[in-house]
């Protein structure tokens, strides 16, 4: 059974909580889907433009970038029921003047492998209100209705485009399929954490994350929830101009200058998100 896996052994259900659309179960559980993260730099003039208003502080490249990217999912299996999710996220600090290495890599390992960081939730996208509500009301984030159209399969390439519930475009792109981890993704890897810190990470039947959210009328200051991932497929390489291609339609994350450098597909993709207020 999928609730079996350790993740979820670890992080069980624990009750319900009253929404507008009815009762959902805490925490947040995915049990099976599939999730592509495209991992970049984003213009350090615009981000801290857009985040004057946080109270935390963007982790910058030693180039003087910002670490950000999307994360894409079609949840198959979850508590919430099957759903889809688009987030838009930065990396974040409580202090400032935190860098990581230019390489695209970096940003994937400092999200497993530095708990005194998280990734800010700029932007959020699903498609059930059920869904929207528990991520605003409970969680404090700031989800909003799209279509979603992920994973079109056909001739090596996968497809995905993200609407609005206007009708316009948010992101479209499509993608080479790999069938494995490329080598130079893995030296990268080695080389930024040493292989002490990789076999660490390769050990763990999950890694840990936290997910902070904008300030909000529901959680009035930036916070730290924690989150669990896993999965049995990991499959991780550079962007390739030659054949990825990725369009950012939605105005405010367009003026970002966002640059995509690389890619990590996850499947099946289990999750946990808990709530500020639980204990660690």
């Amino acid at each position: 059974m999928p609730t079996e896996h350790p993740i979820f052994a670890d992080n069980p259900l624990t009750g319900t909580i009253d929404l507008e659309t009815g009762t959902a179960p805490v925490p947040y559980h995915v049990y099976d889907g599939e999730g592509l993260l495209i991992f970049g730099h984003a213009d350090h003039d615009a981000l801290t433009a857009l985040l004057e208003k946080e109270g935390i502080c963007p982790v910058t490249t030693m180039s003087g970038d910002i670490a950000a990217g999307f994360i894409m999912a079609d949840f198959r299996d979850a508590s919430m029921g099957p759903h889809h999710e688009l987030q838009f996220f930065v990396l974040v600090s409580e202090r400032p003047g935190e860098t990581i290495d230019d390489a695209p890599f970096a940003l994937p390992l400092a999200m497993a492998g530095r708990p005194d960081w998280g990734t800010l939730c700029v932007r959020l996208w699903n498609d059930r209100a059920d869904v929207i509500a528990y991520n605003n009301d409970y969680l404090g984030l700031n989800a909003r209705m799209a279509s979603f159209g992920l994973f079109d399969r056909n001739e090596g390439q996968v497809g995905f485009r993200v609407t609005a519930e206007t009708g316009d475009p948010i992101i479209e792109g499509r993608i080479r399929e790999s069938r494995s981890t490329s080598l130079k993704a893995g030296w990268e890897m080695l080389r930024i954490a040493g292989l002490r810190e990789i076999m660490r990470l390769g050990r763990m039947p999950y890694a840990p994350g936290h997910v902070v959210n904008r300030i909000s009328r529901i959680l009035p200051q930036n916070r730290k929830a924690q989150i669990f991932t896993s999965s049995d497929k990991n499959i991780a390489r550079h962007w390739d101009p030659s054949h990825d291609c990725l369009t950012i339609s939605e105005p405010e994350i367009a003026d970002l200058d966002f640059r995509p450098l690389a890619i990590q597909n996850i499947r099946p993709f289990r999750f946990v998100y808990r709530h500020p207020d639980d204990p660690v």
